[in-house]
């Protein structure tokens, strides 16, 4: 990722190093010369680091094996073995943006060092060589896009293909944003893409019920007109592959948001997909030719759908897709606009305002040096949302029962607002802020579900071993029922028949021996030792466990009225697991609210000269539900209109 970067503050200030490297002995006594392993939890799965020392030194650092993601783990994996090297210290600042891969780094290192006799305690406290901020750093460009994620840097690249000089600032220490943990699907509506995928009976239901729901707008009522047309045509000719069209994706965006969304918005986003794929297309991405058709729902089966999502190749090949895109955009960003620079470390803090547009931002390196960046024709924000900012969630949710920082977020750290701050308090206007998506299911201390011991329709009981909701509600409404239980937790329960461990492995990849002497996932032959591992009441534990089976056998679930059962769902055979579990959120439906120029609007719905915006940090896309696909698509769609639209001024 680094050699795609042409100017930034070097990531040796985000691991707090300084130039010159530091003699000092690692320890006041001496050590056992020979090498070490250890291992300590990263974000997704143990680090595992290998650390050589003689009798006063540590001599190198090497990090050995690790799951954790590509791109955005990269400068931690870089740059903090290198700082215990160089500075003989495991005082070193965390990477932005990487801290649980550079704690752990930091972790595993230490437990090395502990086996050779180092003074752990000492190099935990040694003074940090700190960086020290320089003057205040003036730079200017005809655009300036805050944000290296999928949509900023499709937008860098859009204005630098239209002539603009632009200036990136990402406050992380790598690009990529939650764009980089995704799997890079794109959805659209094309009729012609359709014809590789088949037509089934779900998909006619829905096409159907769509049509036949009573319009709440004109843009509804004029989709399903068009698309009740197209329906028909596509009946008369006869034809068996899935039926799709522009107009039915805008109606299917809106219907799957609660019929909550901006019509004007999901029209013109929607209408641009086939242009934004092209577009990608023609800068060198390399997408598969399968259709993506299904999506995990909200009763947690995998069923047909409408989503329609192309997805680019995942192979040795070409590279993990959501890495793909980052690094393509940004190589393209600098090749097409010569005068394009990419900033990481930097965060802007302030927008600037003169006689009424906005010509620039404050902003503060990770050192502490200021900057004030000036922008001739606009600045566009794209932050992301704040899945990761709690205090902004907690602020504005008023669905969940709490959104504290006890729930985990799917996205990264960064993602915290910031933008969305910034354009408030220069008047912009925000909408659907309390609409928050949840994912359900995610492990109570990690997040995620890489640790997950069961499928995620299976029996969920709370602290006291009782039943508490359907567990094939919606998102929303499971998360709602678990953040209201003791703790704002649950587990997942499971037996021999139904976890999902295959090969001593979780779904996710967890090694289910670690998980269980970690504490991750509990584990029993009988219910009586897993009630006492989990401190329940036993007696209490097997009631609900012998109502939740007869409910499963009868088919019948009069307490809380789940219909989808298969004998599958028994729990009844050990050894028995359980899981702590807590929702997590996923993505942030409300933001800024933009129009079809990818302008920001203020309260009176007027554009603020010379502000636009794309991507999460927008606001009425997705109404109350985002449909897979749609994130990625906006990114590029709205990114690369904010980039053109600002070149253009």
């Amino acid at each position: 990722m680094n050699k795609i970067v042409k100017s930034c503050l070097a990531l040796l200030l985000a691991a707090g190093m300084t130039a010159c490297s530091s003699s000092t002995p690692s320890s006041q006594g001496a050590m056992t010369p020979g090498t070490y392993t250890a291992s300590a939890k990263g974000n997704n799965g143990d680090v595992t680091v290998e650390v050589t020392v003689d009798e006063q030194s540590i001599v190198s650092v090497t990090v050995t094996d690790h799951q954790e993601t590509e791109g955005i783990a990269d400068g931690a994996l870089a740059t903090i073995p290198q700082a215990i090297v160089d500075q003989q210290s495991l005082n070193i600042d965390t990477v932005s943006g990487a801290t649980y891969t550079s704690n752990a780094i930091l972790e595993a290192a230490a437990d090395c060092l502990q086996q050779a006799g180092a003074d752990v305690e000492a190099l935990k406290t040694k003074e940090k060589e700190a960086a020290q901020a320089k003057e205040e750093v003036q730079l200017s460009a005809d655009v300036v896009v805050v944000g290296g994620g999928g949509a900023g840097l499709s937008a860098a690249l859009s204005a630098a293909e239209n002539g603009a000089s632009v200036i990136v600032l990402e406050k992380a220490g790598n690009l990529g944003g939650t764009t980089i943990t995704s799997g890079a699907f794109y959805s659209t509506g094309d009729p012609e893409l359709a014809q590789r995928a088949q037509m089934n009976d779900t998909m006619r239901r829905q096409v159907e019920e769509r049509l036949a729901l009573e319009p709440n707008c004109e843009q509804m009522a004029a989709w399903q007109q068009t698309v009740a047309q197209q329906y028909q045509e596509y009946l008369d000719s006869g034809s068996t592959a899935m039926f799709d069209s522009e107009e039915y994706y805008m109606l299917t965006v809106y219907v799957d948001g609660g019929m909550t969304g901006d019509p004007e918005l999901i029209e013109w986003t929607c209408a641009n997909a086939d242009e934004g794929y092209d577009w990608l297309k023609e800068y060198g991405y390399h997408w598969s030719d399968q259709v993506v058709v299904g999506k995990n729902g909200d009763n947690a089966v995998i069923e047909p759908d409408v989503e329609r999502c192309r997805r680019l190749v995942a192979d040795s090949q070409y590279g993990r897709p959501a890495t793909q895109m980052i690094d393509l955009l940004a190589e393209q960003a600098q090749a097409v606009g010569p005068q394009t620079s990419i900033y990481t470390n930097v965060a802007a803090t302030e927008l600037i305002v003169t006689d009424g547009a906005v010509t620039g931002v404050k902003a503060q390196g990770n050192d502490g040096t200021p900057y004030t960046i000036s922008a001739s024709k606009g600045v566009i924000l794209a932050t992301g949302g704040f899945a990761s900012g709690v205090e902004l969630r907690e602020k504005v949710n008023t669905i969940y029962p709490y959104l504290g920082e006890q729930v985990h977020s799917t996205n990264v750290v960064t993602d915290t607002g910031d933008g969305i701050v910034m354009a408030e308090a220069v008047g912009a206007q925000l909408i659907d802020m309390e609409k928050i998506q949840v994912n359900k299911i995610t492990h109570y201390d990690l997040g995620g579900t890489t640790c997950i011991a069961a499928a995620f329709s299976n029996l969920l009981v709370n602290e006291q071993g009782e039943r508490f909701t359907n567990e094939y509600g919606s998102d929303t409404d499971v998360s709602i029922a678990i953040l209201s239980q003791s703790n704002h937790k649950a587990f997942l329960l499971a037996d021999a028949n139904n976890s999902n461990i295959t090969d001593g492995k979780t779904s996710g990849g967890q090694d289910i021996e670690e998980a269980v002497a970690q504490g991750l996932v509990f584990r029993a032959d009988t219910v009586e030792d897993l009630a006492a591992q989990l401190q329940m009441d036993p007696e209490v534990l097997q009631q609900t466990i012998d109502t939740y089976n007869e409910a499963v056998r009868s088919g019948n679930d009069p307490e809380f009225g789940r219909t989808t059962f298969t004998e599958q769902d028994l729990i009844e055979e050990g050894p028995f697991y359980a899981t702590p579990v807590i929702p997590s959120v996923h993505h942030t439906m409300g933001g800024l609210k933009i129009n079809r120029n990818a302008q920001v609007l203020n309260t009176s719905d007027e554009p603020i000269e010379g502000l636009y915006a794309a991507g999460e940090i927008v606001g009425g896309l997705c109404g109350n539900n985002r449909m897979s696909g749609d994130a990625i698509m906006a990114n590029v769609v709205q990114g690369r209109v904010a980039g053109a639209q600002a070149a253009s001024r």
